[in-house]
């Protein structure tokens, strides 16, 4: 059964350590209540964070996942759906791993 606030939450909590921030801190974008409602905005604002720092190849990953995930923009995880939100988050992960 497709739960999005678990999505929701992941993200959250990657977003939390990556500005080491809490929850209600950056106006709400590090909640899982915000995060379920707009997750690409959400996801694009951590990555802007990296991406002047970045080098090319780095870029062009931003730059990739930016586009494939660019419609999602303004939909919650309920209306992007299971398979597009697990994909939208595994895609996040792997690409702060290599940060």
């Amino acid at each position: 059964m497709f739960d999005p606030k678990d999505y929701a939450y992941q993200i959250e909590v990657t977003l939390q350590a990556i500005f080491k921030c809490r929850k209600f801190e950056l106006g709400g974008i590090a909640d899982a209540n915000f995060i379920e409602k707009h997750p690409f905005i959400a996801i694009a604002f951590a990555l802007g964070n990296y991406y002047n720092k970045a080098d090319p190849s780095f870029k062009e990953k931003i730059e990739e996942f930016l586009n494939v995930f660019y419609l999602d923009m303004g939909k919650s995880m309920a209306e992007i759906g299971e398979e597009r939100t697990k994909k939208l988050v595994e895609d996040f992960k792997e690409i702060i791993a290599t940060i």
